[in-house]
């Protein structure tokens, strides 16, 4: 996949052009992705994905920005993975905030030259989001492309969505998060150094550098896998309090089943499967240890289910 930073730096030929924030690339995305694929296939055309490399709120009301779902780096992969033949991850800002939705519709059409455009059922553009799907339709015909309306993915009765996702994150809910992004929810950090108490209960953990600006599901202890190099690991993740920040982001460590060797400084990507139990304090650290060998139980036969059931 080519990846661009700008519109204008497109140089291939006429495409198919799927439209959106892509906001956590759920579900409700990977459709739109699809179709867009479908149709270059079809008609010879390149497949591209016009996203944003920040959350139009920076630029339109800073203080409502949400929690990310994805970092840029997590953003490019997901969609890289659907394998369009490119994606533009240009910036969202005030500029291209004021355009009217003509004028966005004439920019898209002069450089990345679309046949076909793809959308979601709700999607808007222009200054103050007057651009709709129907306005791509109506304009669409003067301008040379067919704009093609990607119905909701429900959930239940609801449409997938990027605030359902985080709701069911801050919930514990990690079942329906995973459901609806398609994925279960990750987390990527470098492993730092910590208290090393782990350690010395028998149980090293790695301790994960908080991803900054990541939604933040509730603090306990989570069945998990975790990736490194390239390869996967079962693992009892606990997200809690950090001691000297109780404030700050919390504190992410991860024991890898059945691993052992050095990670300080490995890149880890951990997958969030299932909330097992809330964060607590425990009257010894001989209770602590038996909770802990008791969480490695339950994770084995989690995955054990989950994976080979």
């Amino acid at each position: 996949m080519k990846l661009l930073t700008h519109e204008a730096l497109w140089q291939g030929p006429e495409t198919v052009v799927a439209l959106g924030t892509f906001d956590g690339v759920h579900v409700g995305h990977a459709r739109l992705i699809r179709k867009a694929n479908h149709l270059a296939a079809l008609y010879d055309l390149q497949s591209v994905v016009q996203t944003f490399s920040n959350h139009p709120l920076e630029a339109l009301a800073p203080q409502r920005v949400p929690p990310m779902l994805t970092t840029r780096a997590e953003k490019i992969a997901t969609i890289s993975a659907y394998r369009p033949d490119a994606m533009v991850m240009r910036p969202f800002d005030r500029e291209f905030a004021s355009r009217s939705p003509e004028a966005f519709v004439r920019s898209l059409v002069e450089t990345l030259r679309p046949r076909h455009v793809v959308v979601g059922f709700n999607y808007t553009f222009g200054e103050r989001g007057a651009g709709t799907p129907q306005t791509l339709c109506e304009l669409g015909p003067h301008y040379g492309f067919e704009t093609h309306v990607v119905d909701a993915v429900l959930r239940g009765t609801e449409p997938v969505s990027s605030s359902r996702i985080r709701a069911a994150l801050s919930a514990g809910r990690m079942g329906e998060a995973t459901d609806m992004l398609g994925r279960p929810y990750s987390l990527c950090g470098v492993v730092v150094h910590g208290k090393h108490l782990g350690h010395e209960l028998g149980f090293p953990t790695a301790n994960i550098a908080w991803p900054q600006g990541k939604a933040i599901p509730p603090r306990g202890v989570y069945f998990a896998r975790v990736w490194m190099e390239g390869l996967p690991y079962l693992a009892v993740l606990n997200i809690g309090t950090h001691p000297t920040a109780p404030e700050g982001p919390p504190s992410m460590e991860a024991h890898l089943l059945d691993f052992e060797g050095d990670l300080y400084g490995k890149h880890l990507r951990a997958e969030l499967w299932r909330f097992s139990r809330p964060e607590r304090r425990f009257e010894s650290l001989d209770a602590l240890k038996a909770q802990i060998g008791r969480d490695l139980e339950l994770t084995r036969a989690f995955f054990r289910e989950r994976l080979h059931g």
